[in-house]
This record gives C-alpha cells, structure tokens and sequence, in this order.
C-alpha cells in the first residue's frame, strides 16, 4: 500500500511538473511568436513558419500602415491597438487558410502568399477592407502602403524576401496615385542611389552645399510688384544636382525640414540684404514640406527667424501643394489659420493636379494659387480652356493667380488677355542666383 501511495506521488509530481514545463513552454513560445496585440505571428514567427512555406511564385508583402502615430495621437491608444487587431482581422479573412499574416513591428504587417491569380486584385481587396473599420459603432478609414516581391527562386530565404518586399515598400513615392509597389532590380539600383545621398546630405548642409536660386515672377497687370520663387540645388564637387534627384529622398527620411528651415532662413537673409536698394521689397515664395505640418508649433520657428533679420513676414509666401491641401491626416484649415495669423502669404502649388474644387478654398484663408504647368502647356489661343475656368472662378473668389512653366509669347498673350495676373517661367527668365536676382530687379524696373 506504502509502495501505491509513494507512486501516486510521484506520478502526480511528474504530472504537475510536466504541466508546469508545458505551460512556461507556451508562455515562453507566445512571447517569442505571439504579437500581444493583434494575437498574430509576430516578425520572428514569420520567417520561422515561412521558411517552410516560402517557394517559386510565393508572394511576400509588406503593408504598412499610414501615418499611425498620428492616428494614435488623435483617437487614442487603445482605439489604436483595436484598429491594429482590425486590420490583421480583415487581412486574414481575405487570404486563404494557407497563407499568412503577422504583424512585425507598430503599425508593419507581413503577408506571405502561395496561391492567388491576380495579386493587384487582391491588394485592392485588402486596401478597399481597411477603409471602413468599425470600433464602438464608429468607422474609421485606415489607408496603408504596400511592397510586394514575387519570389523568383527556390533558394531565396524567407529573410531576403522580406528585405526585397521592404525596398518595393521603400521606393514608393508618397502621393494619392501610388499606394503599392512590386519589387523590380531597378529599385534596389535606386535604393542605392538614395543611401548615397543620404550618406552626404548632413556633410553637404553643414558645407553650404546647397544653394537657393530665385526664379522670377513677373506680373502681367499694372501696380504689382515683382516676385520670386526660392528654389534649391545643390552643388557636389562643383556638380549642380537638380531637387527631383534628391527632394523626394529627404521627404521620405524627414531631412526636407532641415532643408525647409535652411531655404527660409537664406531668404530672410536675401530680404534683409534688398532692404538696402529698394522701398518695396519682392514678395519671395518658399516651398514648405508636408512633414513640417506634423510639427507642433513649426510657424513659431518661422516667426522667430524672420524677426531676427527685422523682415516683416508679408514679403513671404508660404506654398504649399494641393496634395497636402487635400490630405485628411492635416487639419488643413487650422494651420493655414495659424499661419495668416503670423502675418505670411499663403499659396497652393500645382493646383488642379489633385481635382481639388473651388469650394475647398472657401475653407482655407489663402491668397494664390499657382496653375500647374501641364494646363499652361496646353493653351491654344483660339480655343477655351480648363485656364480660363480657373482665373475666373479665382477673380470670383478675389484670389491672385501666378501660371507656371510659361515659355512662349503666345502663352502671355492669352494669359494677359484672360486677366491672369503673374507668369513664371523660361520666358522671361531661369532660376537665377542670388547675386542676378538683383541685377534682373533693377533691369526690370528700369523698363517697368
């Protein structure tokens, strides 16, 4: 009986202890695979579970979530982290049993996907599911990027893959056109290019590298003054190398708002310099970035340097584009608010590009909008034209009008005639170095 009892005992003890083992094992497997939040693989799942998986023709796709942390400002963390399990939710539901979903890191999920006809379908089915999120009978629109890569070969590990989806991810440009990319050798040719960049941007800055060109603005009615744009390059080794090669890569790292400070602070230098020749100094217009309207307070950084060089800031219009006029993550009309308060000139670049409605400016306390290129492109003096319209429904509003890109007589013609009331382009003049600037003011005014 003694015997009975002692091995009861040590069984019950084994059964307790392996109980024990069993459930640290889970413990310790759910904090090493198991995303808390979402109660998804995590990133260390993905690739142990899809090395299995992985194969020729296995999809593997990154989604990224847009603009989260300003998501999670505004509605809260815990509406935040209900989303991020929505979004895995929905995800999952849409692939097959076969596949898989988990989330890496913040609002990063990935996707590895063995059997699908028509993968674009299938990411415009997942895009389409993550605009119409409902938490607590509220809806939200939740927009993503995504990077895909089509595995080419059987030897590729699931890690490279990974690496290839984040580079097509990487290499979208951040407009309302582009939401997903599909990995190519040119883009990681392109990656490179840009860590080259980046690798000489804090350098080059610190060097005085980059240089502000003035593009004139000349008016084509009586009683205004002319104008300019401030435009940056940048001189490497003496090599001038255009903005599009290298704005699009500070915009994606956040080095655009350094930039942005640099440009604005050499044309307050510029206005405290003209101050000496003439009375009325030039209105000059700066691009600002989008990501300087995530910035808590940036317009007081603005106020401060415009003080220091005693520069009243309506000789200074900010411009901003009409995609970030239009995007939903800014309030839009706040800032604006803010910024006329300050005394500056407000105007919206490239309009017409995004079918933006006259009705949006109503809302928004701008002075000017500036007709992208491509309308001015397309004038023939005898027919009507989307310009007309615009430089109406502009003196409807009391807006000042600037057509960009004009480089031929026929152009001003038309535009003056039409009550358009400043051209900037190749016609009258290319951007221009500081010291030129003066010299075309002068040469201007003279036969003004």
């Amino acid at each position: 009986m003694e015997i009975f009892i002692i091995t009861l005992i040590i069984f019950i003890l084994y059964l307790c202890i392996t109980i024990f083992n069993e459930n640290q094992k889970n413990k310790l497997y759910k904090l090493a695979y198991i995303d808390a939040i979402t109660n998804l693989g995590n990133y260390y799942f993905f690739c142990k579970e899809g090395e299995k998986l992985i194969k020729h023709g296995t999809y593997i796709i990154i989604l990224d979530i847009n603009k989260f942390k300003t998501f999670n400002r505004k509605y809260g963390y815990e509406i935040g982290d209900k989303i991020l399990k929505n979004v895995g939710q929905k995800v999952k539901k849409i692939l097959n049993m076969n596949d898989m979903v988990c989330r890496f890191s913040n609002d990063v999920f990935g996707l590895l996907i063995n059997h699908v006809q028509d993968i674009e379908k299938l990411i415009e089915n997942i895009q389409d599911s993550l605009k119409n999120i409902k938490i607590e009978e509220k809806t939200y629109n939740v927009y993503s990027t995504i990077g895909i890569y089509k595995v080419s070969n059987d030897n590729i590990s699931i890690k490279e893959s990974i690496d290839k989806a984040l580079i097509a991810h990487d290499n979208i440009k951040f407009n309302y056109n582009k939401n997903y990319n599909i990995y190519n050798e040119k883009m990681e040719k392109r990656l490179l290019e840009e860590h080259e960049i980046e690798s000489k941007m804090e350098k080059a800055l610190n060097n005085n590298e980059f240089i502000v060109y003035y593009q004139p603005k000349i008016p084509l009615k009586d009683n205004i003054n002319i104008e300019a744009e401030a435009l940056i390059r940048w001189s490497d080794d003496g090599k001038i190398i255009k903005p599009n090669t290298f704005i699009p890569v500070f915009e994606k790292n956040g080095f655009i708002k350094k930039i942005d400070i640099y440009v604005y602070e050499e044309v307050c230098k510029l206005l405290k310099e003209l101050k000496k020749y003439y009375k009325k100094l030039p209105i000059i217009s700066i691009n600002v970035s989008k990501e300087n309207f995530y910035v808590e307070n940036f317009i007081s950084e603005y106020v401060r340097i415009a003080n220091k060089y005693e520069i009243n800031t309506n000789n200074i219009e900010l411009e901003i584009t009409e995609s970030v006029a239009l995007d939903e993550t800014i309030d839009i009309s706040y800032v604006i608010g803010k910024i006329k308060e300050k005394g500056f000139r407000i105007s919206i670049d490239d309009f017409g590009t995004g079918y933006s409605s006259f009705n949006m400016l109503l809302d928004m306390k701008i002075d000017t909008i500036k007709i992208d290129k491509k309308f001015i492109d397309c004038i023939k003096k005898e027919e009507n034209n989307l310009v007309n319209y615009i430089i109406y429904m502009a003196k409807d509003l009391n807006l000042k009008t600037v057509a960009e890109g004009v480089e031929n007589k026929m152009q001003i013609d038309y535009l003056k005639d039409i009550g358009c009331d400043i051209v900037q382009g190749y016609y009258y003049s290319k951007p221009l170095p500081k010291d030129e600037l003066k010299k075309y003011i002068d040469k201007f005014l003279k036969n003004y």
